[in-house]
């Protein structure tokens, strides 16, 4: 039985289907909806050919925590899903950030949306939400 749904969004058009998919999952089981946008800090930077290093602050800057907050403010508006739970947690890779939330919350389910935003990050090291089926020790739904 489903009780709580951890749906995580960024802002993607899949992740936004996500949401509706989960929102209107949640409504038939009568399930807690926790919707989670992770927020990344900047992190060191190689800039080749030169080896040189950029180290950015390990906190994320206030406008992309704002930013996150008003994603997640307007999703929620959208959806009109009263028990939506909205959660903003930051963390160095998002794939980690939803399966440590999913499991912290006791979520029966993970709705992730198939793409995000960032093409070259899926490129180079996989999709977050190949990540989040890959570590996840509770069932994922992927969204296209």
């Amino acid at each position: 039985m489903i009780t709580h749904i951890l749906v995580a969004i960024d802002g993607s058009e899949h992740s936004r289907r996500a949401a509706y998919y989960a929102r209107d999952l949640a409504r038939q089981t009568n399930a807690t909806l926790t919707m989670l946008v992770a927020v990344v800090p900047p992190s060191a930077v190689t800039i080749p050919p030169f080896d040189a290093m950029s180290i950015t602050e390990s906190s994320p800057d206030p406008t992309h925590l704002a930013a996150a907050q008003e994603l997640m403010d307007e999703l929620i508006a959208d959806l009109g899903h009263g028990r939506a739970i909205p959660q903003v947690s930051v963390g160095p890779v998002p794939a980690e950030i939803i399966v440590s939330e999913a499991a912290r919350l006791g979520a029966d389910l993970v709705v992730v949306g198939a793409r995000g935003v960032s093409t070259a990050e899926r490129l180079l090291l996989g999709s977050v939400s190949d990540r989040v089926v890959r570590e996840a020790d509770r069932p994922v739904l992927v969204i296209r």
